[in-house]
């Protein structure tokens, strides 16, 4: 495998032109002097110095490369940061190193671009060599694309400038050259050189394709805030006789639907960003403050709450409390796990705690809404309606916020703080344990 990968945006090439026309060809003339001075500077073979994807190289080809690479090596440029080939190729680098298997990244000044106008998540911006003089202040301020064009410009010539401009390119070759070596020195993962070894070993795990990435460089949409509140015991919290095994010692382990499902606050926090929230778990404290606040509340809220939990009294008094507030922007969802033999045991008895403690929710709520509260006997009926709450609270929480602004006197016809009806779910919230009908709240790209 190339000790070093060249990523670059391709500019696309007219049709019948020949390889002294092509628009890349610079890259590529880059590349051929930089594998030469690496080969040279590492001792191995000119062939596992470097890959680049050239015209016509098999996309597999180019991704075993990926990841199979010591050093990756990006040219910087405005067209880089734009094209999404570029971003996904810098998620897979990135995601590596995130497992402690990812390259050394020994950046290329392309062409000039400000460190304030890179993308959020690159943070490293190309070195100026030192030590090499006219050389190093030429390709700070100009790039190294420039300096090559005008090589490429100057080599019919006899004048000492064609020296001086094939001096600094070398020059600055030779340094990043140097760099990408002690970088691939200390390359962590499954493609390190062996002591001795003049070979890299196969990447273990390079995807097909790199489709299913992320582009790195885009901006992300702008993802609308969530709150969530878990009423739910710790194990040392149960009431007596409780089962302990779907619980933890913090509120954050509860699972109510058993170990294969893992804990019901990361199942949230995962669905949420995957509809496009910016979701925050705060304990229940800190929603007294805005329930009782007359300030414009900061998000929709969504109570998710654990039947078992309104046995201790505390903990249903602030049930109580969050029913009586019943705010337009807030939601309560609750669990009654089909496959929880206790739970299903004293489901009758659960269910009547829930309609002791929410009971303007079921009487006020919508059909929806109302089937939420009574518990829900699956982790595929909770996703669904974890997701269907979430968006309705949002848009009850936008119409609340612009329905206040219109009052305070902006002279806007007032905005009705309801929302749309939800639609009923027959088999959400029964106790039997059956399966919901299989959809599921699908994500948005």
């Amino acid at each position: 495998m190339p000790m070093f990968f060249m990523s670059y945006a391709r500019v696309p090439a007219p049709r019948h032109r020949d390889a002294s026309q092509d628009p890349n060809r610079l890259v590529f003339q880059f590349f051929d002097e930089l594998c030469g001075k690496v080969a040279r500077h590492a001792r191995v073979p000119r062939e596992e110095a470097g890959f680049v994807e050239r015209p016509g190289t098999p996309g597999e080809k180019s991704i075993k490369a990926l990841y199979g690479s010591e050093v990756f090596v990006p040219l910087y440029s405005k067209r880089y940061f734009s094209n999404p080939q570029c971003g996904r190729q810098w998620t897979a680098v990135t995601q590596r190193a995130a497992q402690g298997a990812g390259p050394g990244i020994v950046p290329v000044l392309w062409t000039p671009h400000s460190p304030t106008s890179l993308p959020k998540k690159v943070k490293a911006y190309p070195e100026v060599p030192k030590g090499i003089g006219e050389a190093a202040e030429s390709y700070a301020s100009m790039g190294l694309l420039r300096l090559l064009d005008q090589m490429l410009d100057l080599t019919e010539g006899t004048d000492p400038e064609d020296e001086d401009v094939a001096a600094q390119v070398a020059q600055v070759t030779d340094w990043l050259a140097k760099r990408i070596v002690d970088q691939a020195a200390k390359a962590t993962g499954p493609s390190r050189r062996p002591s001795g070894s003049g070979r890299a070993t196969e990447p273990e795990t390079a995807p097909v394709t790199l489709a299913g990435l992320d582009d790195a460089f885009a901006d992300p949409p702008f993802a609308s805030p969530l709150h969530i509140t878990v009423l739910a015991p710790t194990e040392e919290q149960l009431p007596v006789g409780r089962d302990n095994t779907r619980y933890g010692p913090r509120v954050d382990d509860w699972r109510p639907y058993g170990q294969a499902v893992g804990p019901l606050v990361e199942q949230m926090e995962a669905l949420a960003r995957n509809l496009g929230f910016a979701p925050t778990v705060l304990p229940f404290h800190k929603t007294q403050t805005e329930l009782r606040g007359t300030e414009l509340p900061s998000a929709p809220w969504i109570l998710v709450v654990d039947p078992w939990a309104l046995e201790n009294p505390q903990m249903a008094g602030q049930a109580r409390e969050f029913d009586r507030a019943r705010r337009p922007w807030t939601a309560v969802l609750s669990t009654l796990a089909g496959d929880d033999l206790q739970t299903k045991e004293q489901s009758d008895r659960l269910r009547g705690l829930l309609t002791a403690n929410f009971p303007r929710f079921l009487t006020e709520g919508r059909a929806g809404e109302q089937e939420a509260v009574r518990g829900l006997a699956g982790a595929d009926v909770f996703t669904r309606w974890f997701g269907e709450l979430a968006e309705a609270t949002k848009i009850r929480f936008l119409r609340y916020i612009h329905s206040q602004l219109s009052r305070s006197g902006s002279g806007v016809r007032d905005v009705p703080e309801s929302g749309a009806d939800l639609s009923r779910r027959p088999d959400a919230g029964r106790d039997n344990g059956a399966s919901s009908d299989g959809r599921r709240v699908e994500g948005r790209p």
